[in-house]
């Protein structure tokens, strides 16, 4: 087993500056133990994690020195040292990780099911993310799709019930900017899947090269272009769930709907290099994901949300297997290529990327 410690490093001033760091491998000591990182996702979310790091507290979950940054990403690891009576050798967690080869960590409130990083710097911390769930082993066809999906879904899942709660702001129409990314495509298939119910449009704006991709996945009711959304949609009262972060097609949103623009939920950055004065575009406000969670944890219990996001999860899943491969990177260049091809937002929305042992 290789003693090195391969950390991917991205300069918080200008992201499209890199590094790679190669340290020792951690060591435990007591009640610590010592991951090693067997694979992890790397999405347009991650990008977005290293958009508002400094802003929203992504790059203190793994500090190191200025002026450098680890991007949180999401993935499993597997136990290689452990001085913890109540972890063992080999077992695997799902969890949120650097882009790195190990992470130590000192579990604490040690579940069947999993453990909370109780490391001093990560306490002050949204809890959400602070937590590691017990992974089994079994070979399992759908197991690599969940640190693609899962974090995505999850956050889809949170914006779908905040609306629902807020009777989506008495709109008719649902409009999903950047439609044709997974954390759009998992609200898309939430608001299909609840359309009886809900009695909703489902509106999907995307770039030009990715209509027929998003039309063919079959979640929306109306698939357009953003350069010709003022020719095909209705003047019907509206409101944007916003994935691309572009304030300049918001506004161009805003001013041909005026007063039928309900809302508008700012959640991703996809589109981060546009300028984004989001503040003269009235009724827009930011989702952050960790707030929602806690607030339907109290709603509808821990139990019971976790169960009904994941029985959703799983079925999502099933169904995007059929339109989303898996691509594995392996080695450093892939890794810096597939990054800075995200980074530039050059993204196959047919493909899921998977890092595994980067050397």
């Amino acid at each position: 087993m290789s003693n090195s410690n391969t950390i991917f490093l991205v300069n918080k001033n200008d992201l499209f500056k890199t590094a790679f760091a190669d340290e020792s491998k951690p060591r435990a000591g007591k009640n610590e133990v010592i991951l090693k990182i067997y694979n992890y996702a790397f999405t347009a979310n991650n990008i977005t994690y290293a958009v508002v790091g400094e802003k929203l507290g992504y790059w203190q979950f793994f500090p190191t020195e200025d002026p450098y940054g680890i991007v949180p990403v999401w993935g499993f690891a597997d136990v290689v040292s452990s001085n913890h009576e109540y972890i063992t050798m080999d077992d695997r967690y799902y969890g949120y990780f650097p882009m790195s080869t190990y992470l130590k960590v000192n579990p604490e409130n040690v579940k069947p099911f999993g453990f909370v990083d109780g490391s001093k710097h990560r306490q002050s911390l949204p809890a959400v993310y602070n937590h590691y769930a017990t992974v089994s082993k079994a070979i399992d066809d759908t197991i690599d799709y969940h640190p693609i999906i899962k974090p995505l879904f999850l956050t889809s899942f949170l914006i779908y019930y905040y609306l629902k709660d807020e009777e989506f702001f008495d709109a008719d129409q649902i409009i999903l900017t950047s439609a044709s990314s997974k954390t759009a495509l998992s609200l898309a298939y939430l608001l299909k899947k609840n359309q009886v119910a809900d009695q909703k449009q489902i509106i999907g704006l995307t770039s030009e090269r990715n209509i027929d991709f998003v039309a063919n996945v079959g979640f929306y009711d109306k698939v357009i272009a953003y350069n010709n959304f003022e020719e095909q949609l209705n003047k019907d009262e509206s409101m944007v769930v916003d994935f691309a972060g572009n304030s300049d097609h918001l506004k161009k949103l805003h001013s041909y709907f005026g007063n039928l623009l309900k809302y508008i939920c700012l959640v991703g950055l996809a589109d981060w290099s546009s300028g984004v004065d989001f503040k003269s575009i009235p009724n827009t406000n930011f989702f952050f994901a960790p707030d929602h969670v806690e607030k339907r944890y109290r709603e509808l219990g821990v139990k019971e949300t976790t169960l009904l996001a994941n029985n959703a999860l799983q079925e999502f899943i099933i169904t995007i297997k059929n339109w989303m491969a898996l691509s594995y990177i392996q080695d450093r260049e892939e890794l810096c290529t597939m990054y800075l091809d995200i980074l530039k937002g050059n993204i196959d929305p047919s493909k899921g990327y998977m890092v595994q042992l980067v050397k």
